[in-house]
């Protein structure tokens, strides 16, 4: 099955094609190929934390819910891990290549159904209440209770993917006004900074950009060295400063973040904007465990200029219209 991911935009494409809209026109075909391959199997389009996210901001709620109807036609409900659980499995994977140990490093299921894939014990998830039955839901079947489980969450689910803004501000999650953006711009133009008063250019940015990542990750990281009986600095003296350039590039996720930071850092007359924020949290993930990734055509500059598709076998193109003659090869025996 081939793992095909969007971006916010490309959605919006297909969307626009399956509502007749003309901007949408030349999707269409790209659509109807996408639509069959899912249907056979072959396909599948999941979704990551940040396609919630940035679905719930458009206020329009005719415009949100048509994103939405082709995301779930789409995805059939398969959804990605976040980035945070996958760092510490590939930390202990590569603490386990560079020193032999975790033995069993933590693991964490890339692909999932649902927000309760993504979420995991970040979020509480009511459980199906049968107190008001006669007998308390004691003479329900197993088979029958699990049905109305599965359809509780499936509901929850839903209604969570269609709610507005407004909707999921009454219950605590206002992503609108959510800080996460605006502290990473101001962390990415504090390091913008140092690397203009330095005179940095060329290695010296990525080198400038990984230092400022280990620094970011440190935390995770002495955990993971914590499990296997060392310290951090036990483990940089051991690796010096080239070795800690090469453990850092050896986190695939980390890897991809910092090929886009430091891509963006060498292009200094390019402000950096909240948006960036998002791209940036969220390709990662799916530049490493997806086989297509579908962007903005500077990311997927910026990502084949770090021959990340080279890397982890991705192919990554900026345009939904292409999806059609990639998806004919596919199921082409």
């Amino acid at each position: 099955m081939l793992h095909i991911y969007l971006d916010q935009n490309k959605w919006v494409d297909l969307a626009r094609a399956a509502t007749g809209k003309p901007q949408g026109a030349r999707f269409a075909d790209a659509l109807t190929m996408a639509s069959a391959a899912v249907e056979s199997g072959a396909v599948c389009f999941p979704l990551d934390m940040y396609r919630y996210w940035e679905t719930s901001k458009r206020g329009d709620s005719r415009s949100r819910n048509d994103v939405v109807d082709i995301m779930r036609e789409l995805s059939r409900g398969q959804t990605m891990a976040l980035p945070f659980g996958l760092l510490d499995q590939e930390l202990d994977e590569a603490l386990l290549r560079w020193f032999g140990r975790p033995t069993h490093p933590r693991q964490q299921q890339v692909f999932g159904l649902g927000m309760r894939h993504i979420a995991g014990k970040l979020m509480d998830w009511p459980g199906l209440d049968l107190s008001t039955l006669p007998d308390g839901g004691a003479s329900m079947s197993p088979a029958m209770r699990a049905q109305l489980e599965e359809w509780l969450y499936s509901t929850i689910e839903e209604e969570l993917h269609r709610a507005g803004p407004q909707d999921l501000a009454e219950f605590g999650f206002d992503f609108a006004n959510s800080d996460h953006a605006k502290r990473f711009v101001e962390f990415e133009n504090i390091l913008a900074g140092e690397i203009a008063k330095k005179g940095l250019t060329g290695d010296l940015v990525d080198l400038a950009v990984r230092g400022a990542d280990l620094g970011d990750i440190k935390p995770p990281l002495t955990e993971a060295l914590e499990r296997i009986g060392m310290t951090f600095e036990q483990f940089a003296t051991t690796l010096g400063e080239g070795g800690l350039v090469r453990f850092i590039d050896d986190l695939p996720t980390r890897y991809v973040t910092n090929v886009m930071r430091s891509a963006k850092h060498r292009q200094s007359q390019q402000p950096w904007e909240l948006n960036d924020f998002i791209d940036i949290v969220a390709l990662p993930v799916a530049a490493v465990f997806c086989d297509i990734v579908v962007t903005e055509k500077q990311w997927a500059h910026r990502l084949r200029q770090g021959k990340v598709g080279e890397r982890y076998g991705t192919v990554l193109i900026n345009d939904v219209a292409d999806l059609t003659d990639i998806l004919v090869n596919a199921a082409t025996p």
